[in-house]
């Protein structure tokens, strides 16, 4: 089918109108496939494009995933990449004498003409797939270092770190030259330009995998030759002034770096694995922290009001709950923000210590050379604190200095590992802390996990059953009419195909009143105290987070991933 004729049947299928084909035929570049003309004007997208195929040729769509490439090396040497890239076409796999390639345009028979000539291989096969995906197969089938280095400008990468004087001559120079010192440069502009709160950097029998932890979920972003697995990761022991020459243990360190400006942190850990030592990095954007503010956090209204009566509470106990990565540092910097003023003396005991803020007097703890977090505390109390910030409770000794602090007059902020708020004070219990001082001491639990939000560009209207809806708790009545979104599975350029765009915090929050004082008091269980904090009106994190759905925030899928009923 020839280009005219493709356009007319997108016309009468209702997919583009005439005004813009005529426009896609005047704009198109010469050499390229009037698919892409019209994908790159914006004129169609994968979605219509997929739909349009399902309707037309339904037998032509691929539908498997694309870990499912399988090309010989023998193969790929002759397949010429940047044809490939031109006319976004990917080669799936080699069989009996046939290649299978994926494309955005099978009706493009000069491209699979020319490109059974620049191979030799008389039958190729098409199927069809999305720009995106085709795209995600070509960088997995060519991952090639200098390419994607130059999309960035990774001179505006500073490395602060002094680097260590080195034992291991050989791995030192591979890690100093230049494609590793560019690579890890770029791997970290990239992280950060993307969002990523983590990097990881993981050794494979064969290769290397670099994976971001963008929004919370991690996606596997390069896959490269396993010759470079020791020199990438030597490159950031280097970095972060680690002992490279020792492999067999973990370690810990920090980079300090500036992108385009920006102060930029990241904390370096190190694991050895059977294929290597494997590199986690956290990134950490100091403005970010110094600017956040609580009216941004994702609170309800009533419960930031809540919230802010607590934090402006001369003493008492406030404990902010949730797993590893919910959003529970940002939370406590942000208050401790509001409430940094030049009367008012704060003193914080971290592991680490995130981020420097100018007018907190923060003490790094290290317990291996006994400074602890309880010693730590012992000697804030002799420094005349109003506030007081604990990193963590982890043990009875910091717990019992913690309450004998918010007892004796002081706000005393601090976070649990726990699932939910009123879990928080039975696990103060089973560490043995009496209930009559957890019930005097503890004023506000904030338990809070971080959903992500649909991308407010490519969102789709979700047409779940309104009585389904009505029993989730989205609707209050079957009959409520409001619209509900959920993601577009294949994305946009804004959210990089995932459907999602940045996160918002949920919270459950538990106030301590007079009421529920009395049954700590007594010894009431997680159970008890949960049934009594909602019939006063306290909201479940599910709640919360379908609070987000129906205003069209997050999805029903997101909620359901991130919390249960």
């Amino acid at each position: 089918m020839d280009e005219a004729k493709l356009l007319e049947l997108l016309i009468k299928l209702g997919y583009i109108d005439r005004d813009r084909a005529l426009q896609a035929q005047k704009d198109k570049k010469k050499e390229e496939d009037i698919i892409s003309t019209l994908l790159r004007l914006g004129f169609i997208d994968d979605l219509k494009l997929m739909e349009f195929y399902q309707r037309y040729m339904p037998h032509k769509l691929w539908k498997g995933n694309t870990d499912e490439i399988n090309i010989p090396e023998e193969i790929k040497a002759r397949l010429p990449e940047d044809f490939l890239r031109q006319y976004y076409i990917s080669p799936v796999k080699y069989e009996d004498g046939k290649l299978y390639v994926l494309t955005i345009n099978p009706f493009n028979q000069a491209a699979i003409n020319e490109l059974r000539f620049k191979t030799k291989i008389n039958t190729i096969v098409p199927n069809v797939s999305t720009k995106k995906t085709i795209e995600d197969m070509l960088n997995k089938l060519y991952p090639a270092v200098n390419k994607m280095v130059e999309s960035f400008d990774v001179s505006e990468v500073e490395i602060e770190a002094e680097e260590l004087e080195l034992t291991q001559d050989v791995l030192t120079t591979e890690a100093g030259e230049g494609p590793i010192v560019k690579l890890a440069n770029f791997i970290i502009a990239e992280a950060v330009s993307l969002g990523a709160s983590d990097i990881h950097i993981e050794p494979q029998e064969k290769k290397l995998v670099v994976r971001y932890r963008v929004d919370g979920v991690l996606k596997v972003y390069h896959e490269f030759p396993g010759r470079i697995k020791d020199p990438v990761t030597a490159r950031f022991k280097i970095m972060s002034n680690l002992d490279i020459a020792e492999k067999r243990r973990p370690q810990d360190g920090r980079i300090r770096t500036r992108i385009k400006g920006k102060k930029i942190d990241l904390r370096v850990s190190t694991v050895p694995t059977v294929y290597g030592e494997k590199t986690v990095m956290r990134i950490q954007e100091a403005e970010k922290y110094l600017n956040v503010r609580l009216d941004d956090l994702g609170f309800e209204p009533d419960d930031l009001e809540k919230f802010r009566r607590a934090i402006w509470t001369p003493w008492g106990m406030i404990l902010v709950t949730g797993p590893t990565g919910s959003g529970k540092t940002t939370t406590l910097y942000a208050s401790l923000m509001e409430r940094n003023k030049p009367d008012v003396n704060i003193m914080t005991a971290e592991d680490p210590v995130e981020v420097s803020i100018p007018g907190l007097n923060q003490v790094q703890v290290n317990e291996k050379i006994g400074v602890t977090f309880a010693s730590v505390l012992r000697a804030f109390l002799r420094q005349d604190p109003d506030i007081i910030l604990i990193g963590e409770i982890r043990d009875t000794e910091t717990a019992e200095i913690g309450i004998k602090a918010a007892l004796t007059g002081h706000l005393v902020f601090s976070t649990l590992h726990t699932n939910d708020a009123p879990s928080s004070i039975a696990r103060l219990v089973d560490m043995g802390i009496e209930p009559f001082l957890v019930g005097s001491s503890v004023t506000l639990i904030v338990a809070q996990r971080l959903l992500r939000k649909l991308c407010p560009k490519c969102k789709l209207v979700d047409d779940t059953p309104r009585d389904a809806l009505y029993r989730l708790g989205v609707l209050k009545s079957p009959d409520e009419n409001i619209l509900i979104y959920k993601a577009n599975p294949d994305g946009c350029a804004n959210c990089n195909g995932s459907g999602y765009k940045g996160r918002t915090a949920v919270h459950e929050i538990l106030e301590v009143d007079e009421e529920l004082r009395k049954i700590i008091v007594k010894g009431a269980n997680a159970e008890e105290i949960r049934d009594l904090a909602r019939k006063k009106g306290m909201r479940t994190l599910y709640e919360a987070g379908i609070i987000k759905v129906g205003r069209g925030i997050t999805s029903i899928a997101e909620v359901e991933r991130v919390l249960a009923k």
